[in-house]
């Protein structure tokens, strides 16, 4: 078995992510937000993909991501961290993994919903669902948060305990 949950390829996943439909041009609120940051794909039957390809994963992200900040609150979603109320990615996931499955989010989301200053990118990765958060910094987009949501050995931590957090795709649907 490899080290790493293989990234399920789109041909094979029943769930893969469609071009969005209302996105981009045809979403005023997505496109004057991006301010032409995001790369449009060419259009299917007029519907548009926003790729973040180009959203840069940094070391310091992923150091954010993986160990958090000194305050305890900020980031740390490495297994057996036991931060309160964050999910912890699969024992099995190392930090490239994760800067992978980053990277994979950002260049396929199969959901993309703008937010009060970001948006938000999540899709499956093997058999984790992963968000990653933009916002932006002048005209730039830069990657603000990412963690499991759900999937095999994703667990939250509540109260002390480890909640497992089994796969859950209806994230995913429209």
């Amino acid at each position: 078995m490899p080290p790493y949950p293989p990234v399920i390829p789109d041909s094979h996943d029943p769930l893969t992510f469609p071009p969005q439909s209302g996105l981009g041009k045809e979403c005023p609120q997505l496109h004057s937000w991006l301010e032409g940051s995001a790369h449009c794909l060419p259009t299917v039957a007029r519907m548009v993909f926003e790729s973040f390809v180009h959203v840069l994963v940094t070391e310091e992200l992923l150091r954010h991501v993986w160990e958090g900040e000194r305050n305890g609150r900020d980031g740390g979603h490495r297994f057996g961290l036991g931060r309160e109320g964050k999910t912890e990615f699969p024992e099995q996931w190392d930090l490239e993994m994760v800067r992978l499955s980053i990277v994979e989010v950002l260049s396929k989301p199969q959901v993309i919903q703008v937010r009060r200053g970001g948006v938000v990118c999540i899709r499956q990765v093997g058999r984790v669902v992963m968000t990653v958060w933009l916002v932006r910094s002048r005209k730039n987009l830069y990657v603000q948060k990412a963690f499991p949501l759900s999937g095999d050995g994703v667990y939250q931590n509540l109260d002390g305990l480890r909640v497992s957090r089994p796969l859950d795709l209806s994230v995913l649907e429209a």
